[in-house]
């Protein structure tokens, strides 16, 4: 009767859900029942509304908490701690007899809203009883005052639960391994549990205009989510506003084709305009302005693109003129979003502002989330851009996947410097609308002073960037305070040099977190987080996503990567075949990588498959040299490549650095302990490299540079 009384009171303030009941009669016996752990008040939920009375495994700090009280007459608990052993002895013969038993894996609440460390001696006490894990995520309760989250936003006590049940898995554990090194991949193992039970509860199954309304609803209308250069801040409401006005602009465009090409920056205009066509049923096309007229028209070519939403300002203030009469003599039309502004009228912005109010989500629809949501295109650095349609089930997976790595908190500042056509710079863009934090869009990640006194004015705490600007911002600070509120460094898109990482630490105490990605994935594939953090490595592979390692001839400790998940590309577009999706043979994805991943499950990469030269018999890295010339002369730019000669390919050094001799950098090279056969036996000097938008080497350009000058000697 108590525990009855219990569950009406809780369904009264809580409004509990419960979804996967089924994969709590479908477990079978001998199941360790592996909760997270949001709030002091998870215990006496899930108490409550299992659907059978089973022993629960609590920490004795519990049992002082107040409403400790409702909690203990209604469960069969046991204090698991150091000083309890003969509780212990309970929990393992209870499994070994086929039973059923809840221990929280983390011991205690999280304090930062994500999975925090997950003990050992749960996961040894599974492995040692050979039992069953029944993952359970709770979601809500980390709004109440009875969660120990920091930087939450919103507390009620009026807080909408969902307890989800997953299907029961297995630990698996490499066979043959004993002692600590078994305690340790046990713990991995239900941590990966976890993780993965933690992405799919969090992940939205909605078109990102859904999740706009969703977050909305949580956060409230007049929350600020984004500001650009000049412009006062948006609050939700005002974004949604701005997004119909553009809307009924485009529908009456009477647009052709499904891809729209969108030539913008990291703005505002860029963000609403993407927005605006995906309502409509469009996919925006992110068109790379930092490529040549030529490129730019194939892209649009390989998307089959007959309209390219652009601003004629951007066109002046860019200096690109050039990319947009390319386009026009290709016969694809321009919508310039000035003439949009002439067909809003005040009565329109009244309408606009009062349907806003109104507006609700769509249910959750499979159909929907399977569509396309961007068509991006690869950075084209090692050859032909193609292509990339992502679709809006790629993207929720990658966020969600994000989300049970790093910390977000509802009070961080975002600065997002990143080109909007990159897979990087769209993180800065989807994923913090559905989290409700403030984002500063700003169209060039090229002026470090600029970015280095917008961090200092709007108090960042957040930036996505790649290694090249993370040097250049971190030279261009006149003052150590110029990123004193910087709580969170994301880099990717380019190797991490110790050198930046050293000069972020030591200047303004912050590590940076390195991640490794990929457009096609959407794009984050892995990340060095600071609860799993190892030097040299890129961290460990997201949850939810398969991979393996195809072995590569001369390349003895190693492998290609191939990956397969749900956040894996729908396929490519090409020139070749324009407009005819190529979806990934059997899901699978070959990156063109070569990595090497240890026991612990780090990756560590040892460069594009592109990017190996066979010399001597030997599968050299020219990754691996470059790396160690930036080590070496860390405030210039380097590359190494394969000079194509008359009769014979020359490793190449290229280097900005004009007292540089090819003596010295043997010299240096073999102080590191390089191989003779990986020193570079010429070295050219030039006084710019040609890079990319997202700031790498740009290697096809790179090489016909070369190609010229080998041609004029």
């Amino acid at each position: 009767m108590r525990r009855l009384i219990v569950k009406l009171i809780l369904r009264l303030f809580f409004r509990v859900k419960v979804k996967g009941w089924e994969n709590w009669e479908n477990a079978g016996e001998g199941v360790l029942i592996a909760p997270n752990y949001v709030s002091f008040i998870d215990p006496l939920i899930l108490a409550a509304f299992l659907p059978e009375k089973v022993p629960f495994a609590i920490e004795r700090r519990l049992t002082k908490k107040r409403f400790a009280g409702l909690f203990l007459p209604i469960a069969d608990t046991h204090i698991l701690d150091a000083d309890a052993p003969l509780s212990l002895k309970y929990f393992l013969n209870l499994l070994k007899n086929g039973g059923r038993c809840v221990i929280f894996p983390e011991l205690q609440p999280t304090t930062i809203g994500n999975p925090m460390k997950v003990s050992q001696g749960v996961a040894m006490i599974a492995d040692h009883t050979k039992a069953k894990i029944l993952p359970i995520h709770i979601k809500g309760t980390e709004r109440t005052p009875f969660s120990r989250i920091q930087h939450k936003r919103g507390v009620r006590f009026f807080s909408e639960v969902t307890i989800t049940v997953f299907p029961v898995q297995n630990l698996n554990i490499p066979e043959g391994l004993t002692g600590s090194k078994r305690n340790a991949a046990a713990g991995r193992a239900l941590e990966r549990i976890m993780d993965e039970a933690s992405l799919a509860a969090r992940r939205k199954r909605k078109p990102f205009w859904d999740i706009l309304l969703d977050a909305r609803r949580e956060f409230g209308g007049n929350v600020r989510i984004f500001s650009d250069a000049g412009a006062k801040p948006v609050t939700y409401n005002g974004f949604i506003t701005r997004i119909l006005l553009i809307e009924e602009a485009l529908r009456r465009q009477n647009l052709e084709g499904d891809n729209i090409g969108v030539l913008l920056p990291t703005s505002l205009g860029g963000v609403i305009s993407m927005y605006a066509l995906q309502k409509i049923g469009k996919v925006p096309a992110m068109l790379n302005f930092s490529l040549g007229p030529r490129s730019l028209v194939n892209c649009c070519r390989t998307a089959s693109i007959r309209t390219v939403v652009s601003s004629r300002r951007f066109i002046e203030l860019g200096k690109l003129e050039a990319l947009s009469q390319a386009i026009e003599e290709a016969g694809i039309r321009i919508f310039w979003l000035e003439d949009a502004a002439q067909l809003i009228t005040t009565g329109k912005k009244l309408s606009a502002a009062l349907r806003t109010f109104f507006l609700r989500s769509n249910l959750v629809s499979p159909e929907a989330e399977e569509k396309p949501a961007v068509v991006l295109f690869t950075s084209g650095s090692e050859g032909a851009p193609k292509g990339v349609v992502l679709s809006y089930k790629n993207l929720n997976t990658n966020h969600a996947q994000m989300f049970t790595r790093v910390d977000f908190y509802r009070s961080d500042r975002v600065l997002n410097a990143m080109p909007i056509f990159h897979s990087f710079g769209l993180c800065g863009v989807f994923m913090p609308v559905s989290l409700g934090f403030f984002v500063y869009l700003y169209p060039s990640p090229l002026h470090y002073k600029t970015i280095a006194a917008i961090c200092y004015d709007e108090r960042i705490t957040l930036l996505f960037a790649t290694d090249t600007f993370l040097a250049g911002y971190a030279k261009a600070a006149s003052d150590n305070y110029d990123f004193a509120t910087m709580r969170l460094l994301v880099q990717g898109g380019e190797k991490l040099r110790a050198s930046t990482q050293q000069t972020w630490f030591e200047r303004f105490n912050v590590r940076i977190t390195e991640g490794y990605g990929v457009t096609e994935a959407s794009p984050v594939v892995a990340n060095n987080y600071y609860a799993h953090h190892k030097t040299g490595t890129v961290g460990t592979i997201v949850a939810g996503l398969q991979y393996r390692l195809e072995p590569v001839d001369g390349v003895h400790d190693g492998g290609r990567l191939w990956l397969k998940g749900d956040n894996i590309m729908l396929g490519y577009l090409r020139i070749s075949n324009p407009g005819v999706l190529e979806p990934p043979k059997d899901g699978w994805y070959d990156t063109g990588d070569i990595v090497h991943i240890d026991d612990e499950g780090y990756v560590t990469i040892l460069g594009r498959a592109k990017r190996f030269a066979k010399i001597g018999g030997e599968m050299i890295s020219l990754a691996a040299v470059e790396e160690a010339i930036y080590e070496i002369w860390p405030e210039e730019q380097h590359a190494v490549t394969m000079m194509h000669g008359a009769n014979r390919e020359t490793l190449t050094a290229v280097t900005t650095m004009t007292d540089m001799k090819r003596d010295d950098l043997r010299q240096k090279l073999s102080d590191l302990g390089m191989a003779e056969i990986a020193i570079p036996k010429k070295l050219i000097h030039m006084e710019t490299i040609p890079l990319l938008g997202n700031g790498k080497t740009s290697y096809v350009e790179l090489d016909e540079m070369l190609k010229s000058m080998s041609a004029e000697e």
